[in-house]
C-alpha cells in the first residue's frame, strides 16, 4: 500500500513526520539551484522552493526522507518516475528535469513549481461546477492518453496527484504528478519495474476491481481510477464510504459491490455525462470506454451544454451569497447541478401560434421556411407569464435555455394571422401600382385623342 500522506502538500504542517529530518536551509545549493524554503511535508519527504543563481528559473526540489532513500526499491521507483515523465513529454505531466543525491545520501528531484493548488485541496471547499469538472477530466484524459501511448499506468490516480495551476483568463491548467507508481505495460517492452504477485499497489479508496484482486491491470485501471475521480468532483463524495480506514473493506466494494448511478447522487447534470461516469465504474474492464471517448464526450459537452468560466463563476457565487441571487437574476438549484439565469432580463410578450390544434390554417412558404429553422417552445399555459432562463446576446432576442442554462438560439416570426398593419414596404409597393396604371391610362388618353384629330 501506498501512504496517502506523500503527496504535494502545499501546507508545512499538513504532515508532522515522526522521523526528525534535517532541513535544508535557505541558501544551501542544491545543483547549482539555492533553497528559498519549503513548500511542503510528506510522507516520503520535503518539497522546497529554489532559484538558479545564474538564470533566476525557479523551481521545486523534492528529497527523499534518509531512512527511505535508504530502501533501494523505493529509490528506483522515484527515479522511475523521473524517467516515466522525460519518456512521456506532456505539458500536462508535472516536469522532473534533474535528479541526484545530496552529500548525506538522500536522493532528490528538481521539477516544475508549481502555482496554484491540488484538487484535494480544492475539494475541500465543496464539489466543482459541471464546466470546471470538465476541464480537469479533459486535462487528465490528455495527460493519462500520452503516458499510455508511451506504455505507462498511472496506477494511483486520485486528486492529491492532480494539480491545478491559476490562470486570469479561464479555467486552471491541470498537471498530472506522481508517477513513482507508473508501470510499464508488457507490450511497451521491459517493465520499468517489477512488481511481486499478489502485491497490491494504489491507494485502495481509488482501486480498479482487478487492483483489488490483485490481478494483472493495464490502462483500463486508469480509466476506472478516472471514474471515481470524477464522481468525487462532481458530487462531493465518492461512489464508496470511506469504511471507517478498513482498507480491506474498501477493496472488497471495487471488487464487488456496483457503484451507485451518478445520477442517483446528483441531479440536473447532462445524461451524457452521467453515463459516462457510469461506464468508467463497470467491474468489467472491456466494458469502460476508451480515454479517446471520455476526451471526446467531455470536449462535445464543453462546447454545447457547458456554460463559460464567467457564467459559471456567477452561479458559483450565487450559491455562496444567497443574497447576490436576488440581484444579478441567477437561481442555483444547486451549483454544478442546473443554476441557471432567470430574472434579471426583461421578458417578451409571446408570439401567437402559427398553427392552432382546431383549425390549422395555411401558412406562406416563407412562414414554412422559417418555422423549419426555428426551435419550438414547449406550449405554456395562458395564466402564466412567459419565464425566460438563459442569456441575452449583446443583440437580438432573448435566448430559450438548456438542462445547464446553455442559450438555444431562437428566431423571432411575425405570424400572417395577426391584425399588425402591412409593413411599410409593402404598403408603398401598393401605391406605387396605382400611380403607374394611372399614367398608363393618361398615356393611352392622349393616344386616342391624336389618333381622332387626324
Amino acid at each position: 500500500m501506498v501512504d496517502e500522506r506523500d503527496n504535494h502538500i502545499t501546507h508545512v504542517d499538513a504532515y508532522e513526520p515522526t522521523h526528525v529530518e534535517q532541513r535544508l536551509q535557505p541558501g544551501t545549493d542544491v545543483n547549482g539551484y539555492i533553497v528559498e524554503g519549503i513548500l511542503g511535508q510528506g510522507g516520503m519527504g520535503t518539497v522546497y522552493s529554489a532559484t538558479h543563481a545564474v538564470i533566476g528559473k525557479r523551481a521545486a526540489i523534492k528529497v527523499l526522507r534518509s531512512d527511505v532513500s535508504s530502501s533501494a526499491t523505493t529509490v528506483e521507483r522515484f527515479v522511475q518516475e523521473a524517467r516515466a515523465v522525460n519518456q512521456i513529454g506532456h505539458p500536462n505531466i508535472i516536469d522532473i528535469f534533474d535528479y541526484g543525491t545530496l552529500p548525506d545520501g538522500r536522493a532528490f528531484h528538481l521539477m516544475d513549481l508549481l502555482e496554484g493548488e491540488s484538487l484535494r485541496k480544492r475539494l475541500r471547499r465543496g464539489p466543482l461546477h459541471p464546466s470546471e469538472a470538465a476541464n480537469v477530466i479533459e486535462g487528465i484524459s490528455c495527460a493519462l492518453i500520452a503516458a499510455h501511448d508511451k506504455g505507462f499506468i498511472h496506477r494511483d490516480l486520485k486528486p492529491d496527484n492532480v494539480y491545478l495551476i491559476n490562470k486570469d483568463d479561464g479555467w486552471p491548467d491541470i498537471k498530472l504528478l506522481d508517477f513513482g507508481l507508473a508501470k510499464l505495460m508488457p507490450e511497451a517492452g521491459q517493465a520499468a519495474f517489477i512488481t511481486k504477485t499478489g502485491v497490491m499497489i494504489g491507494t485502495p479508496e481509488y482501486m480498479s476491481p482487478e487492483q483489488a484482486r490483485a490481478l494483472p491491470v493495464d490502462y483500463r485501471t486508469d480509466i476506472y481510477a478516472l471514474g471515481i475521480l470524477m464522481f468525487e468532483i462532481l458530487a462531493g463524495e465518492r461512489p464508496f464510504p470511506s469504511m471507517g480506514g478498513d482498507a480491506f473493506a474498501m477493496l472488497q466494494c471495487h471488487a464487488e459491490e456496483p457503484a451507485p448511478a451518478l445520477a442517483s447522487v446528483i441531479s440536473g447534470l447532462p445524461d451524457e455525462m452521467n453515463q459516462l461516469v457510469d461506464a468508467m465504474l463497470s467491474k468489467e474492464p472491456a466494458a469502460r470506454p476508451s480515454l479517446a471517448a471520455v476526451r471526446t464526450v467531455i470536449r462535445r459537452l464543453r462546447s454545447m451544454k457547458l456554460p463559460t468560466k464567467s457564467v459559471a463563476g456567477l452561479e458559483m457565487a450565487a450559491f455562496s451569497n444567497p443574497g447576490m441571487s436576488a440581484q444579478i437574476g441567477i437561481d442555483p438549484a444547486r451549483v454544478g447541478a442546473q443554476p441557471v439565469v432567470t430574472t434579471s432580463l426583461p421578458t417578451q410578450p409571446s408570439v401567437p401560434s402559427l398553427k392552432t390544434p382546431e383549425e390549422p390554417p395555411a401558412a406562406p412558404p416563407e412562414a414554412e421556411d422559417i418555422m423549419a429553422t426555428t426551435p419550438r417552445r414547449a406550449p405554456r399555459s395562458s395564466s402564466q407569464p412567459p419565464q425566460n432562463s438563459g442569456l441575452a446576446g449583446a443583440s437580438g432576442p432573448i435566448h430559450g435555455s438548456t438542462k445547464l442554462g446553455v442559450g438555444a438560439p431562437t428566431k423571432t416570426i411575425q405570424s400572417p394571422l395577426t391584425n399588425a398593419a402591412a409593413p411599410a414596404d409593402a404598403q408603398r409597393g401598393g401605391r406605387s401600382w396605382i400611380l403607374f396604371g394611372a399614367i398608363l391610362a393618361i398615356l393611352a388618353g392622349v393616344g386616342l385623342a391624336l389618333v381622332l384629330m387626324r
